[in-house]
C-alpha cells in the first residue's frame, strides 16, 4: 500500500462538527448570540454616520484577526475533509481560505496603512472593491455549501490532491479579484467608483445591497438544514453577524471611520471567530475522548496481559501435566512388559521344572542300576525310556511357550484390522510424543475382516510400533511412523509399519525373528519371535525390509475371514 493511500471514516456518532446534530443547548446559545447582535445593531443604526477619529491601527488589527482566524478555520476544515472526504466541506474550507487571503490583500492595499495609496499597485477604489468581493464571495460559497451539504457526494481523488487543487483555484480567484480591483477601477475601465470626495457613491449602495442579498440567501438556505448539522447552525450565526457588518460598515454608514465603519468591523471580527472557536472546542472534546479511550485501552491491554500471563502459566502447567502423564504411560507400558515377561518366565520355569526334576531322579536311578556288580540293563533301559519321555515333555512345554501357552483351541473372531490400528495409534500417542515422533496412517477403506485373536493381533502391532518408535530415538531429521493397510493381490490383508530410523543391519534382516536375537542393547530378543509365531498361527506371514532412503519396514499379511489358510 502506498503512502498516499487515504481512508474514508464515517461519522455516525457526530464526532465532527459538520456531522453533529443540533441540541437544545446549542440552539439556545446561537439564538442568544443572534439576539444580542440584533439589539446592538438596532442601537447603532441611529448613530451609524457619526464621525469618529480615524485609526489605521484598528483596521490593521481587524484585518489581521480576520485573516488569521479564517486561515486557521480553513486549515481545520481541510483536515476534517481529508478524513470525511465531503465535497461540501472542501468547498467551505476553500471559502474560508478565500476570505483569509483576500482580507490580507485588502489590508495591504488599504490607503494610509503601509503607504498613502496602498501596496500592490492599489488605486483609490482597490480596497473598497476587494471588500465587496470579500463580503460577496464568502456568502456565495456558503450558499453552494448549503446546497451540497445533504447530497452525500464525496471526493474520489486523494485528499492532498483535492486540497492542492482547491488552494490553487482560491489563489487564482484572489489574483483575479485583485487585478479587477486595480486595473478595472483605473478610470472606471471595468468597475465604477464607490467612494469620492463627498463619501460613498450610489454604486457603493448597489453592490453592497447585492452582498446583503447573498448573506440573507445563505442564512435562509442554512436554516432549512440547521437541525441536521451543528456547523450549519454556527454558519447561520456567522451570516447574521456578516449582515450586521455589511449593513453598518458599507451600506448605512456615510464614509470611512464613522461609527458604522467601526461597529461593522467589530461584527466582522466576531463572525470570523465563531466557527474557529467552536472547532477548537470540538477538537478539545475529541482529544478528551481520545485520552479517555486511550486510558481504557491501556487498562484493557493490562487486563489482557495479565490474562495472557495466567493463560501461559496454565498452558505450561498443562504441558507439564501432559508430559508427566506420557512418562507415566510409558512407565506403565514398560512395567506391563516386564510383568508379562516375569509371568512368562515364571510359567516357563514352572512348566519345565517338573520334567527336569523327573529326568534328574530317573537319571540317578538309572546310574544306580548300572552301578551294580551285575548291571541291570533291562531296568536301566526302562529308566532311560522314562528320561526320554520327560525330555519330550520339556520340549513340548517350550513349544507351548513359543505358541503363547495355548492350552485349547485358538480363539478366532472377526477382526477389523483398521480398528486395531486406530486403537494402537491412540494408545501409543503418548509414547510417540515422548520421542517426538509423529504417527501417520494410510488405511484402505472397506477392508474385509480377518479371523483371529484381537488381543494377540494388538500385541503384535504394539510390538512393531514400539520397535519403530524406539528405532528413531537416536536418529536425525524427520521422525515419522507410518502404518498402512491394504488388500494384496492374493486376497490377503497386508499391514506395514514403516519408520525413519537407522534401519536394519543387512545381515540381520533374516535373523531378527529368531528367539533371543536383538539389535537393541537392552533387548532380550523375544518380541519379534513371539510376534511371528502369532501371525503364523493365524495363517499369515511376518517379514522385514529396509527402506530405500532410511528406516525399516515391517510387513504382516493375514488371510480374510472364511478363507482357507495353510
Amino acid at each position: 500500500m502506498s503512502l498516499s493511500t487515504s481512508y474514508v471514516v464515517s461519522d455516525e456518532d457526530g464526532a465532527f462538527l459538520s456531522r453533529a446534530t443540533v441540541g437544545s443547548r446549542e440552539l439556545r446559545l446561537c439564538l442568544t448570540l443572534i439576539g444580542i447582535s440584533a439589539v446592538v445593531f438596532v442601537i447603532c443604526v441611529p448613530y451609524v454616520r457619526e464621525p469618529l477619529q480615524p485609526s489605521p491601527v484598528f483596521v490593521a488589527t481587524y484585518n489581521a484577526v480576520s485573516t488569521l482566524n479564517d486561515f486557521t478555520t480553513a486549515i481545520i476544515l481541510f483536515g476534517q475533509f481529508s478524513i470525511l472526504r465531503s465535497r461540501a466541506l472542501l468547498l467551505l474550507a476553500s471559502g474560508y481560505l478565500f476570505a483569509s487571503l483576500i482580507c490580507f490583500v485588502q489590508l495591504l492595499t488599504f490607503p494610509g496603512m503601509f503607504s498613502d495609496a496602498g501596496l500592490l499597485g492599489a488605486r483609490s477604489q482597490t480596497a473598497l472593491w476587494l471588500c465587496i468581493f470579500w463580503h460577496g464571495g464568502f456568502p456565495l460559497v456558503v450558499i453552494f455549501y448549503a446546497l451540497l451539504h445533504n447530497s452525500g457526494r464525496e471526493i474520489v481523488a486523494p485528499p492532498r490532491i483535492a486540497i492542492a487543487s482547491a488552494t490553487a483555484v482560491v489563489i487564482g480567484t484572489v489574483v483575479v479579484c485583485w487585478f479587477a480591483a486595480t486595473w478595472g477601477t483605473e478610470n472606471a475601465r471595468l468597475l465604477p467608483p464607490l467612494l469620492d470626495e463627498t463619501g460613498f457613491t450610489p454604486w457603493q449602495r448597489v453592490v453592497n445591497l447585492a452582498d446583503v442579498i447573498l448573506v440573507l440567501g445563505a442564512f435562509i438556505l442554512l436554516a432549512r438544514h440547521t437541525r441536521y448539522s451543528l456547523l450549519n447552525l454556527w454558519l447561520m450565526v456567522v451570516m447574521g453577524y456578516w449582515f450586521c457588518d455589511i449593513t453598518l460598515s458599507s451600506y448605512l454608514n456615510g464614509t470611512r471611520y464613522d461609527l458604522g465603519f467601526y461597529a461593522g468591523r467589530i461584527y466582522g471580527a466576531l463572525a470570523a471567530s465563531f466557527v474557529l472557536a467552536v472547532l477548537v472546542l470540538e477538537n478539545s472534546r475529541l482529544y478528551r475522548r481520545l485520552a479517555v479511550a486511550a486510558s481504557r485501552l491501556r487498562e484493557r491491554a493490562t487486563e489482557l496481559l495479565r490474562a495472557n500471563e495466567t493463560l501461559q502459566g496454565e498452558i505450561a502447567h498443562r504441558k507439564r501435566a501432559e508430559e508427566g502423564l506420557r512418562e507415566a504411560q510409558a512407565e506403565l507400558a514398560r512395567v506391563s512388559r516386564m510383568t508379562a515377561m516375569g509371568e512368562l518366565t515364571s510359567s516357563l520355569a514352572d512348566e519345565v521344572n517338573h520334567p527336569l526334576g523327573a529326568m534328574m531322579i530317573n537319571a540317578e536311578t538309572c546310574l544306580r542300576w548300572l552301578s551294580h556288580e551285575v548291571p541291570n540293563v533291562e531296568r536301566a533301559r526302562t529308566i532311560a525310556s522314562m528320561i526320554v519321555k520327560d525330555g519330550t515333555r520339556a520340549a513340548e512345554t517350550i513349544a507351548r511357550v513359543q505358541h503363547l501357552f495355548d492350552r485349547g483351541a485358538p480363539l478366532r473372531e472377526p477382526v477389523d484390522v483398521n480398528d486395531v490400528i486406530r486403537e494402537m495409534v491412540v494408545l501409543l500417542r503418548g509414547e510417540a510424543a515422548r520421542y517426538a515422533v509423529s504417527i501417520r496412517t494410510e488405511l484402505m477403506e472397506d477392508l474385509s475382516q480377518v479371523a483371529g485373536d484381537r488381543a494377540q493381533l494388538k500385541q503384535v502391532l504394539m510390538n512393531l510400533m514400539i520397535n519403530g518408535i524406539e528405532a528413531m530415538n537416536d536418529g536425525e531429521g524427520i521422525r515419522e511412523l507410518t502404518i498402512r493397510s491394504e488388500r494384496a493381490e492374493d486376497g490377503q490383508i497386508t499391514v506395514s509399519v514403516s519408520d525413519t530410523g537407522v534401519g536394519l543391519p543387512p545381515l540381520a534382516v533374516n535373523q531378527i525373528f529368531n528367539a533371543f536375537f536383538t539389535t537393541k542393547p537392552q533387548g532380550i530378543g523375544m518380541g519379534l519371535s513371539i510376534s511371528r509365531s502369532i501371525i503364523e498361527e493365524h495363517g499369515g506371514h511376518l517379514w522385514a525390509t529396509n527402506n530405500l532412503s532410511r528406516g525399516a519396514n515391517f510387513h504382516l499379511s493375514l488371510p480374510i475371514e472364511g478363507q482357507p489358510h495353510y
